[in-house]
């Protein structure tokens, strides 16, 4: 019996040049949203505005960066071995990395940024491995058993869901480093 992929009505706007160029552009703008917050203030919090935002500039990283090593970088590299997309997971949750994220959270800003570049690398790496249109085919149940969007995902929506989850923290790292106090020169 042979089982027909569901098409994903987006697969046109989810290309794969447009999908590593957000990729890139987002880390690009979490990397100079870190370099505006003054030192000493990348541990702390930034305050009870958000969820996110409570969290200091260092655990939003290290959440970014445990939550990208886990996840996509697992659903990919399970892909393109043509499994499932869960490979060595159980679930999709998130608790599964927060013991890791807290952890890292107490290293250096630099050494948590270079563990979130590191794999973010290795995502734009791994889309540039999928063959033709299998980039933006549903392929994966992986994020349709969390309850979250689709049932069936492709490789480029788990992508852009990475996206989605950088802009999403790294709008608290923006809010930290704009209302963090600091010392103002005069000319």
């Amino acid at each position: 019996m042979t089982t027909t992929m569901p098409t994903d009505p987006a697969a046109g706007l989810l290309d794969r040049e447009g999908t590593i160029e957000r990729l890139r552009s987002s880390l690009a703008t979490v990397e100079w949203a870190v370099k505006l917050i003054p030192e000493g203030w990348t541990h702390r919090s930034g305050g009870p505005r958000s969820t996110h935002e409570a969290w200091s500039a260092a655990m939003n990283l290290a959440h970014l960066a445990t939550y990208e090593e886990t996840f996509p970088l697992t659903e990919l590299e399970d892909l393109l071995s043509e499994g499932n997309g869960l490979g060595r997971l159980s679930s999709m949750s998130e608790e599964i990395t927060q013991s890791r994220a807290l952890a890292l959270a107490s290293e250096p800003i630099s050494v948590i940024l270079g563990h979130l570049q590191e794999a973010r690398a290795r995502q734009v790496g791994l889309a540039e491995e999928f063959p033709g249109a299998s980039f933006t085919t549903p392929q994966t149940r992986a994020w349709g058993s969390s309850g979250l969007g689709p049932e069936w995902w492709s490789p480029a929506l788990v992508l852009n869901k990475t996206f989605q989850h950088t802009w999403e923290h790294g709008n608290a790292i923006l809010s930290i480093a704009l209302f963090a106090p600091r010392e103002l020169v005069e000319d």
